[in-house]
């Protein structure tokens, strides 16, 4: 058998939970008997580029509209591809329809999240998204839900028959735990990983920060990922945190050396289809403290630590616990590690290639 993969999610994703699913599936793929190809001309995605056996896409040095160049040129090759139908099964890498006149073959369709559909108000209103996804979703012949939060939301909202999702939890890699040292961090610290926008909830989160430093001055927060923005910057101002928040963007191993120091992470997301970071925080002895919504404690159950994401004073209750009980705290650290041991990419890969066995039947 030999699945086809196209360039959608690498075109315009440096990193990220999605670009990495992918990958770790294709790296996997030959474990089961299973071929693989994908249409990459150009990227610049970090995982992609690690990716053995693989048209890996040659980066371009920046300019405007590169990644509109990049979708634009991938999609070209990836239509030619799908013309030529010289494979068993598709697989999309993101909910762009425009393979649909083409395609010859069955298609499967992994959905991480309907967080668009969930929280629209959070979302620009040109953003199409939606639409589009309502497209592909409801002309795929199987799909795979990330989570059974995620599956039933698409019974939900899309009508989606239950037996034509499967579920299939991501995975994780002890390879991943090589760490590289961050140098002058603060001695106490909580972290927070990825972006901050919409449905991330970071402006109630500086707010329960706030609570959290009046009651522990010496406890800083550092953010990992893009800069502040000027909005955020106001906001961190007028808490009075200037010198109490920092933000980085670091390598995979530096953030190992983050989750390893930290006091605990913290994740007061909205919304998440399944939430890798959770995974991460188990494999590094790093306590987590999350919101109780969405798929957090079905993927988390007894190794997190949650409160209401909407208060900001519940959220700062929560991390304080952490920081004050010690055998609270290693109670969460021995049930994380537990928990780690069911979630693996090679048995996400195992999983997936069952479904395309029985979407080509």
């Amino acid at each position: 058998m030999k699945v086809f993969y196209d360039h959608q999610i690498f075109s315009w994703q440096k990193y990220g939970g999605i670009s990495r699913y992918f990958t770790e599936l294709m790296s996997h793929l030959e474990d089961f008997g299973i071929t693989y190809e994908n249409s990459l001309l150009l990227s610049d995605n970090i995982h992609i580029k690690l990716l053995k056996k693989c048209s890996n896409g040659v980066s371009l040095p920046q300019f405007k509209g590169k990644i509109r160049t990049y979708n634009a040129i991938n999609k070209i090759n990836s239509i030619n591809k799908i013309r030529k139908s010289e494979f068993d099964i598709f697989h999309p890498t993101y909910y762009d329809p425009y393979f649909l006149k083409y395609l010859k073959r069955p298609f499967v369709l992994t959905v991480h999240d309907l967080t668009h559909e969930r929280y629209p108000q959070l979302f620009p209103k040109k953003d199409n998204t939606i639409s589009l996804k309502r497209d592909i979703i409801t002309k795929a012949n199987r799909i795979i839900a990330v989570s059974n939060n995620t599956k039933k939301d698409l019974i939900e909202l899309y009508n989606i028959p239950d037996d034509k999702i499967d579920v299939i939890y991501l995975g994780y890699s002890f390879n991943d735990l090589i760490t590289e040292t961050v140098h002058h961090l603060p001695n106490h610290y909580i972290l927070f990983v990825g972006q901050r926008d919409g449905y991330k909830n970071f402006s109630t989160f500086l707010k329960a920060f706030a609570y959290i430093n009046k009651r522990k001055p010496d406890v800083h927060l550092i953010c990992t990922g893009t800069n502040f923005t000027i909005q955020e910057l106001k906001l961190i101002k007028s808490l009075k945190l200037d010198d109490r928040i920092t933000s980085m963007f670091v390598s995979d191993s530096q953030l190992n050396y983050l989750y390893k120091k930290a006091l605990c992470f913290v994740y007061p997301s909205l919304y998440e289809g399944f939430g890798i970071p959770i995974l991460e925080s188990f494999a590094l002895s790093c306590p987590v403290a999350l919101s109780n919504a969405s798929c957090f404690p079905e993927i988390a159950q007894n190794g997190g630590s949650y409160f209401d994401p909407t208060q900001p004073n519940n959220i700062g209750e929560c991390v304080l616990q952490i920081l004050n009980d010690n055998v609270y705290r290693q109670m969460l650290i021995t049930e994380g590690h537990k928990l780690l041991l069911k979630y693996s990419w090679k048995k996400m890969t195992e999983e997936i290639a069952e479904v395309y066995r029985k979407t080509i039947q």
